[in-house]
């Protein structure tokens, strides 16, 4: 009894650490560039993100969108950056989109 409990567990681990690991593909340093202006993003494996240096965010993947919001869940406002089909992240505000690119 106990083997085939042991096995069970094992099973249901593996199959939680697989899950989690969908969102590896997005960790990274990404880059955009308009005007003149750089701007950075940077997803953490732990699902935290820095935006242009800053820290204090946390990320997750929503479709096809990552989402940025406020690591304490002080601040109710989010970041909406759209995943492309090249891998690629694009922010739109006020009819303007930037495009982050993944850096190698």
């Amino acid at each position: 009894m106990k083997k085939i409990v042991a096995g069970m567990l094992a099973a249901v681990m593996s199959c939680a650490l697989l899950v989690g690991c969908g969102d590896s593909k997005y960790v990274g340093k990404y880059t955009a560039e308009m005007m003149g202006v750089k701007a950075t993003l940077e997803l953490k494996d732990d699902h935290k993100a820095k935006f242009d240096g800053e820290g204090g965010a946390k990320w997750e993947v929503d479709g096809d969108k990552i989402v940025l919001s406020d690591e304490d869940g002080k601040d109710d406002k989010t970041m909406e950056f759209k995943i492309t089909d090249d891998g690629d992240l694009e922010l739109s505000e006020s009819g303007i989109t930037m495009t982050f690119e993944k850096e190698d």
